[in-house]
């Protein structure tokens, strides 16, 4: 159960720290990864813990797992 609570943890703090970087709220971040999530999951198979979304000023990455970085 600790290991959850970790990445809970983890994944709040990317919210927290991709939202201020973009000058957004930590739910509109979500809303963001959710939207992409949902729309390129309607064309390939892929599950939410495969899935990464990186927002910067200049750019939005997409990562899916097992992808090089």
């Amino acid at each position: 159960m600790k290991n959850g609570s970790v990445l809970i943890a983890k994944d709040r703090l990317k919210s927290l720290l991709v939202s201020d970087r973009v000058n957004c709220t930590p739910d509109t971040f979500e809303k963001i990864h959710s939207e992409l999530f949902q729309a390129i999951s309607k064309y390939i198979e892929i599950i939410p813990e495969e899935f990464d979304v990186k927002i910067t000023n200049s750019y939005i990455h997409i990562t899916l797992m097992g992808e090089d970085s």
